[in-house]
């Protein structure tokens, strides 16, 4: 596998599906290599087994076109922060060099959210540390960004995602154990019921509102934006 321009990394699958999906569709059309890397294979779900969830994930995968998806099967309610860990991810980043990575924002309802953010955040930076031995050579990606799940998110800048809302919500429903689900056998979950994903679709309105869209995603960077006179009146 060559480069890749960006990869998403989350905590679980199905997590990027729902918070960047349309934006890795866009990237995806615009001929950008894209990857996902889930740490988790999200074990602890309340509906769907590992067999499910995987097949789900395959799908979802081939439905947005993405270049390479791995599953680092860190365990599902305990990602630690450690060196184990933080090797597993620093090496996923030197072996395929994106110029951009993506990750959940650090403040979420969902502690394996924040615990995978600050165990990313710091593998992104240790990646780049030649003292730090892995199979591939040292290497730092250029930016990161931060996405929004259940809370929102102090907001760097909003991806319009207008054109894709619709292939991304079919990406997500691809997740047929997990959401919008009719099957009233299996327990009902905070994900299950039609009102979330109502509520999926109001918040893609409120954020393409902001910038004048239809639809879009937030995303957070703690480093500034370089904004030249070939940008600035892009708006």
């Amino acid at each position: 596998m060559k480069n890749l321009d960006a990869i998403f990394f989350s905590a679980h699958p199905d997590d990027v599906e729902l918070s960047a999906g349309g934006t890795v569709i866009a990237l995806v059309k615009a001929d950008f290599k894209i990857g996902i890397v889930d740490l988790t294979q999200g074990e602890l779900s309340t509906r769907g087994n590992l067999k499910s969830r995987a097949v789900e994930t395959k799908n979802a995968s081939n439905l947005m076109g993405i270049h390479h998806r791995e599953n680092l099967k860190i365990q599902d309610g305990n990602i630690e922060n450690n060196e184990k860990n933080r090797k597993k991810i620093i090496e996923v980043v030197r072996k395929f060099r994106p110029k951009i990575v993506f990750a959940p924002f650090n403040c979420d309802r969902h502690p394996d959210h924040i615990n995978a953010s600050n165990l990313l955040r710091e593998s992104f930076f240790y990646a780049g540390l030649i003292k730090i031995k892995t199979k591939s050579p040292a290497y730092r990606p250029g930016k990161v960004y931060y996405y929004a799940q259940h809370f929102d998110i102090p907001t760097s800048f909003i991806f319009d995602i207008s054109d894709t809302y619709e292939q991304k919500i079919k990406a997500v429903k691809c997740y047929e154990t997990q959401f919008f689900t009719d099957d009233k056998k299996g327990p009902q979950t905070y994900i299950s019921g039609k009102s979330f994903g109502d509520n999926l679709e109001a918040r893609s309105i409120n954020w393409g509102f902001k910038i004048g869209v239809k639809y879009g995603e937030p995303f957070y960077t703690e480093s500034e934006l370089k904004i030249t006179e070939d940008t600035l009146f892009k708006i």
